[in-house]
């Protein structure tokens, strides 16, 4: 089966279970996951999923815990995880969105180039 045969969904799960491997060998030899690092990552000053001038990382779980989604341990309490249903089926609209108006070659030439990323990271 040729690559561009494979829907998006394929490559994205295929390259994200390399990515996982490929940190799981590297973080192994200390004990750790990728959930590990990313979260501790996250507690860092360069936290990557945080822009300059957004809120920290201690800042967000405060407004969590304050709306009551999650206890000060940060375990979703029921209205958390309620709220957490509810702001999925939001993402989940986007991410079909996301989709729309895309050209064909346009599609496919990111299918191949995912696959080419999940290729990179094969064993061997």
């Amino acid at each position: 089966m040729k690559a561009e045969d494979r829907p998006i969904g394929y490559w994205l799960r295929e390259l994200d279970r390399r990515i996982e491997d490929a940190f799981m060998s590297t973080l192994d030899a200390r004990g750790l996951t990728r959930r590990h690092w990313q979260v501790l990552n996250g507690l860092g000053p360069d936290d990557p999923f945080w822009g300059p001038g957004e809120r920290s990382h201690p800042e967000v779980v405060a407004d969590l815990t304050a709306r009551g989604w999650t206890t000060p341990d940060g375990a979703l309490t029921p209205g958390g995880e309620r709220a957490r249903a509810a702001i999925a089926v939001d993402v989940a609209m986007v991410r079909r969105r996301s989709a729309e108006g895309i050209p064909d070659e346009d599609y496919l030439t990111t299918v191949r180039t995912l696959a080419r990323m999940a290729g990179n990271l094969s064993a061997g």
